[in-house]
């Protein structure tokens, strides 16, 4: 016969193991893009960045003659605004990493306390949150057991919710690197006219990937206060919680791009 106990040890166990994973993903956002261990950044960034300042050059160039041509350039001032357009564009692709640096750490920095104060979204559950022990425990204690089995979907629910954000705050690492490896490019476009849409629409994107990740951290931990507000300590509660936060996860990436009016 299974008792009580042994059912509130399972429950306890899955609690851990799934506290255990997102504890992990939440560790995603600890490891900085701008680690000096990813020297790749600072590899691919050095060819970028050429590239980026002959953009900048080019488009010096091209509107020094189209400015010389329709004989816009009547004083020193309007040079001297020229020079400087181009000088400032130069500084800013020389030093697109700690631009990046800083939008990253500035969105991160919420983020990443969170996950130094707290250990587990569901650390704040005990196991009677999750499953009530049944009044009659039935013929050899079945009661029991179906009681266990009827919260194994919220289980798989949350432990498949605390895979995806792994996946996500993983994938939201590489993508970070990747928009910091080739951002002199976009930022290039500061000093073409008419094309400070494409730098503007860079940061955009930039400050919403970061932001993805806070979106996510905060779900998880609404999580607790959520569920009492809908069920309490109901299971299906909990579950249809659990299936929503799941559903909110997947739905991230667009919230944040929607924020920053990506």
């Amino acid at each position: 016969m299974i008792e009580w106990a042994t059912i509130e040890e399972w429950v306890r166990t899955w609690l851990d193991v799934i506290n255990y994973t997102f504890d992990n993903a939440i560790n995603a956002l600890t490891i900085s893009p701008f680690d000096s261990s990813i020297t790749v950044i600072d590899t691919a960034m050095t060819a970028v960045e050429g590239v980026a300042l002959v953009l900048v050059s080019m488009f010096f160039a091209i509107q020094l003659c189209n400015d010389a041509m329709l004989l816009k350039i009547q004083s020193y001032e309007q040079v001297f605004k020229l020079f400087f357009k181009f000088i400032l564009a130069k500084v800013i692709v020389q030093n697109a990493r700690g631009i990046m640096d800083i939008l990253f750490n500035g969105f991160n920095y919420i983020a990443d306390t969170l996950g130094e104060t707290n250990y587990g979204f569901l650390s704040s559950f005990n196991t009677d949150a999750i499953i009530a022990q049944p009044a009659d425990a039935g013929f050899l204690n079945l009661n029991y057991l179906m009681k266990y089995l009827e919260a194994m979907p919220t289980f798989l629910i949350l432990m498949g919710a605390c895979w995806v954000i792994n996946l996500i705050l993983i994938g939201r690492l590489f993508e970070i690197i990747v928009y910091t490896v080739i951002s002199p490019i976009p930022l290039a476009t500061f000093a073409g006219e008419g094309w400070h849409d494409s730098a503007k629409a860079f940061i955009k994107s930039y400050a919403a990937v970061c932001l993805q990740g806070l979106v996510v951290i905060v779900m998880f931990y609404a999580f607790s206060q959520v569920a009492e507000l809908l069920g309490g300590t109901d299971s299906m509660g909990i579950t249809i919680t659990a299936l929503a936060l799941a559903l909110g996860v997947a739905k991230s990436g667009q919230w944040a791009r929607q924020a920053v009016g990506a």
